[in-house]
């Protein structure tokens, strides 16, 4: 059983891993791995091309005309907002991706395949890594693999997992933190210490979203010392201030404690954003209310370390629905997607020990109805007056997914003009583009400007834009920037056809709004003439 939901998970994670090229997300993480092998740190500005944070809303529109001309300035900026150092130096998130992104770079070359492969077999690794946890823990090969089929067929975290970015990284960590963290408890050899191993992997690949999950995790280690030993309280804390010693210098090193990070919205619509995105796209938080029901009413019939892994999962996913929009600038799937291991073996859990000596027969039965219908997700969701399942819905919409962007082939904006400047290009043209800059540094050995920053749109000191690329569909713009720049000059259409969508290949359900196939090209200029200006 383990070796067919492994070979299927291998399928959906590898099949047509190329076919679109990284976008800005997954470049960032692909253009600072190259940087940090080639300079050994991830330089966000190399002289050259700058990378920023894109936070929008973290932005002083009021000094834009100040930054859009000198590099200096718009670097200056990105400092103060803790984006990089003053040594330009990325701090913006911790290294653990750029490693790995880097490793697969250095062996295979510049190449998306290479960026995007190591990440893959993290996915890969977690559902295997999950198997282990539940049949080792919760004792049951059912539950194990109905766990690692549930996490093998959540299409968004399917989407994410094969992005060159940290979500599949820090899916693995978690995963691989909480086995560490039972294999302590079950007094394992070296337990402590594999553990704050474990837990500070987890930190270098996602700082973020690590402190709620520690939290509970050492109350819990305290708690049930206390119930047997109260004389060795020591042990637990000690084991935690470990954690914090190790983790600590990198709370200053990536300026945790200074960054300005803009956040959109009030809390309560953040909060409620992340409610809906576990429910709709982690589990429903209908299962973690009836695995806790479960776990309070069979207290004495059930393994005490079972009931305690149950208890940390239910906490964990109710943590994260408060601590996302507490930390988190906005409401994205990416921000919750990585406890979708955690969701797996919990709808596991409840399928087979609710249904008790009937499991056997229709444990994959009550899955399959969470896995494959919106049922249990739409009350909460129609609660929060977020969304309704239209009347009639069976399945859920996102499975179509697994046929467009995994087996599928959509058109690719990124793909289509970079091919196109890899071949027309010299490798000295400046290169104008207001959104999805990024794959451009990562494909082509130009200078790029623009970006949600505008950086260097209007530098005079050197030869104008040879080439210009406009989304109008990105409404994080400075528009007014680019249409001074573009006035100044006489263009002629590249002749292209390249859909003007808001996102190349997000993987997030707002990057599958538009329609592909029906979206207006974007707007794809050359200038006329080099000497030429109006």
């Amino acid at each position: 059983m383990l070796a067919a939901i492994a070979c299927t998970a291998a399928v959906l994670l590898f099949w047509n891993l190329t076919d679109t090229y990284l976008w800005q997300d997954e470049a960032n993480t692909a253009v600072l791995a190259v940087r940090l092998f080639r300079y050994g740190r991830p330089l966000a500005y190399d002289g050259r091309n700058l990378i920023s944070d894109d936070n929008f809303a973290a932005q002083d529109r009021k000094t834009i005309d100040e930054r859009t001309r000198d590099p200096e300035t718009a670097v200056q900026d990105c400092i103060r907002r803790g984006a990089m150092t003053p040594d330009r130096m990325w701090t913006y998130h911790p290294w653990g991706q750029f490693i790995l992104a880097g490793l697969g770079i250095a062996i295979l070359g510049p190449t998306t395949l290479a960026a995007r492969l190591p990440f893959a077999l993290a996915a890969l690794a977690t559902v295997l890594a999950l198997y282990w946890l539940v049949r080792r823990f919760l004792r049951s090969p059912l539950m194990a693999a109905l766990a690692c089929a549930l996490l093998s067929l959540n299409v968004y975290w399917l989407l994410h997992a094969r992005q060159a970015r940290y979500y599949a990284l820090t899916s693995l960590l978690l995963v691989l933190t909480l086995i560490a963290y039972a294999r302590w408890q079950r007094r394992a050899r070296w337990g402590p210490a594999v553990f704050v191993l474990a837990a500070w992997c987890w930190f270098q690949a996602d700082y973020g979203t690590v402190w709620p999950v520690f939290g509970i995790l050492l109350l819990d280690a305290l708690v049930a010392t206390l119930r047997s030993d109260r004389r060795t309280w020591w042990k637990p804390v000690t084991t935690g201030a470990a954690l914090a010693v190790t983790i600590l210098p990198f709370i200053f090193f990536y300026r945790l404690t200074t960054r300005d990070s803009g956040q959109l919205g009030t809390w309560l619509h953040r909060l409620k954003g992340a409610l809906f995105n576990i429910n709709e796209y982690v589990v429903p938080l209908i299962v973690v209310l009836g695995a806790l029901v479960l776990v309070t009413v069979r207290r004495r019939r059930l393994p005490s370390f079972e009931m305690r892994m149950i208890v940390i999962a239910c906490a964990i996913i109710v943590s994260l629905a408060v601590w996302v929009p507490t930390a988190a600038p906005m409401t994205f799937v990416r921000y919750v997607i990585m406890a979708a291991p955690v969701g797996a073996m919990l709808t596991a859990w409840l399928c087979v020990r609710g249904l008790g000596p009937r499991a056997p027969r229709f444990a994959w039965l009550a899955a399959a109805v969470v896995a494959l219908t919106p049922w249990l997700c739409q009350p909460l969701a129609t609660a929060l007056h977020i969304w309704k399942a239209p009347t009639g819905t069976i399945l859920r919409s996102e499975l179509s997914l697994i046929g467009t962007d995994i087996f599928g082939h959509r058109p690719d904006p990124n793909r289509i003009v970079i091919e196109w400047l890899r071949a027309n290009a010299a490798p000295t043209d400046e290169i104008l583009v207001n959104y999805e800059d990024l794959p451009m540094i990562y494909y082509l050995p130009n200078p790029i400007r623009g970006g949600i920053v505008a950086f260097r749109a209007e530098d005079d000191r050197v030869t104008p834009p040879r080439f210009v690329i406009i989304r109008r569909t990105v409404p994080f713009s400075y528009y007014a920037v680019y249409a001074r720049e573009i006035a100044r000059y006489f263009w002629t259409p590249v002749p292209v056809q390249a859909p003007d969508i808001r996102w190349g290949n997000n993987p997030d359900p707002e990057g599958h709004f538009q329609d592909r196939a029906r979206a207006e090209n974007l707007l794809f200029y050359a200038r006329a003439d080099s000497s030429s200006a109006r």
